[in-house]
C-alpha cells in the first residue's frame, strides 16, 4: 500500500475485499489523508446515487454522442479513474446524471448530500480511540472545551435521566469545515450529534433519513445546523430529537 496514496486498494477496500489487517491500515490511511478520504467519498457516494436512483432505460444514438462527449471533456480534469469506470459501466444515464452533478460546481450542496460525510465521519469515530477529545457527562467540562477551537458557541446537555448519557465531544470535520461533534450513548448505541452555525437560515422540521443501515436526523434550530447519526432505532433517536430542541445556548 502506498505511503502517499491508496490508489486501486480503495476499490478492494469499498467493495469489502480486503484481509483483516489490511482493512485496519487502509482506514488509518484514510483518517490521516485528506485527498484519499475525498476519492473514497466520492467513490461511495456515486455507487450510492447509481444504486438508488438509476434505472435501465433507452437513449437515443444522438443522446449518447452528447455524453460521451461532455464526459471525455469533465472526466480527466475532475474524476478520479475509477469514478469514470463506475459510471460508465453503469451506463450511459449514469454517466448523463453525474456530467449534470458535475456542471453544478458552485452551487451549495443540499442537506441530503451531507448523508455521506457525516456518516464517514461517524464510522471514523467509532475506530481506535478517537470518539471523544474530552470525556466527560459534565457540560461545564464539555462546552470550554470547545472554546478557542471553534468560532462558535454551542449548547451543551447530558440527559441522563431521559437515557442519553453525555459522553464527552471532539472536533470533528465535514468537508473542509470544523464542526462540533458531541457525543451521547443510549444503552449501547453511540450517537455523534455534529452542529455548527448556518447563516440565513430558517428554522426547519427534523427530517430522518436512513443511510447504509444507519438512521440519520438533520434540522436547523435557532441558527445551529444539527446532524444525529446512529445505529439507535428510530423513534429513540427521535426522542434526543426533541430533548436537544429544549436546549439553551
Amino acid at each position: 500500500m502506498s505511503e502517499d496514496h491508496l490508489g486501486e486498494v480503495l476499490d478492494a477496500y469499498l467493495d469489502n475485499e480486503l484481509r483483516v489487517e489490511r482493512v485496519l491500515e487502509a482506514r488509518a490511511h484514510l483518517a490521516s489523508c485528506h485527498s484519499c478520504r475525498q476519492d473514497f467519498e466520492h467513490l461511495q457516494a456515486l455507487r450510492d446515487l447509481l444504486q438508488r436512483t438509476l434505472t435501465e432505460a433507452e437513449a437515443s444514438p444522438a443522446f449518447l454522442r452528447k455524453v460521451r462527449h461532455s464526459v471525455r471533456q469533465a472526466a480527466p480534469r475532475r474524476w478520479p479513474p475509477r469514478i469514470s469506470r463506475l459510471a460508465w459501466a453503469a451506463g450511459p444515464l449514469a454517466v448523463a446524471v453525474v456530467v449534470f452533478l458535475l456542471a453544478l460546481p458552485s452551487m451549495r450542496r443540499p442537506a441530503e448530500d451531507l448523508s455521506g460525510e457525516v456518516l464517514g465521519a461517524h464510522l471514523r469515530s467509532l475506530q481506535g480511540n478517537h470518539l471523544t477529545d474530552v470525556a466527560s457527562s459534565d457540560r461545564h467540562t464539555v462546552k470550554p472545551w470547545f472554546q478557542g477551537k471553534l468560532p462558535f458557541s454551542l449548547p451543551v446537555r447530558d440527559f441522563s435521566e431521559q437515557g442519553f448519557v453525555l459522553e464527552g465531544g471532539r472536533l470533528d470535520y465535514l468537508g473542509s469545515q470544523p464542526v462540533a461533534a458531541l457525543v451521547y450513548r443510549a444503552r449501547q448505541h453511540v450517537i455523534n450529534a455534529f452542529v455548527w452555525p448556518v447563516e440565513a437560515a430558517h428554522d426547519t422540521r427534523p427530517r430522518p433519513e436512513t443511510f447504509r443501515g444507519f438512521h440519520l436526523v438533520n434540522w436547523v434550530y435557532e441558527g445551529m445546523d444539527w446532524w444525529l447519526v446512529s445505529d439507535l432505532n428510530e423513534a429513540d433517536l427521535q426522542d434526543l430529537v426533541s430533548l436537544l430542541h429544549q436546549t439553551e445556548h
